[in-house]
């Protein structure tokens, strides 16, 4: 069993490699913007916020067990969405696996704090507006007017 707590600048200097957290990276915008929600309540807010969409925060985050051992994530917004990242990029150790999957669980049991989160999706580009009110999620888009009924 692993708990879990924000980085150290010491501790937390490693490239990380993401992978999903909701499989392929498809998934609703409301899923995103809950676990964001959550992430905040577990780890506070971070100056890494901002309005790219696809850098849209980063936590670093170290899981620690009960003998002191020591493991590295990094969550994140990324281009396929809501992701942990590990320092490595081939098969993950096991007790890297179960760190993540015990990560995961810790963060999607957490109550989304309430927030409101402007960002813009800049590959469109499209405005993407997360809003997180009383454990449910709103997400209102806004697409150029040449590409709008593309998207619709």
């Amino acid at each position: 069993m692993y708990k879990f707590r924000v980085s150290t600048k010491e501790e937390n200097n490693n490239a990380c490699f993401g992978d999903w957290v909701y499989g392929t990276g498809v998934s609703g915008e409301e899923q995103y913007a809950l676990f964001f929600g959550k992430v905040r309540r577990r780890f506070g807010d971070n100056d890494s916020f901002s309005d790219d969409w696809e850098t849209m925060y980063r936590y670093e985050i170290t899981a620690e067990d009960e003998n002191g051992n020591k493991l590295y994530f990094e969550v994140y917004h990324g281009a396929g969405g809501s992701s942990i990242g590990t320092p490595f990029s081939d098969e993950l150790p096991p007790e890297y696996q179960q760190a993540k999957k015990e990560l995961i669980e810790y963060i999607e049991s957490a109550e989304p704090v309430d927030y409101v989160h402007e960002s813009v999706y800049y590959d469109i580009p499209v405005n993407v507006k997360y809003i997180v009110k009383d454990g449910k999620a709103t997400v209102e888009s806004t697409f150029p007017e040449d590409m709008e009924e593309d998207f619709m």
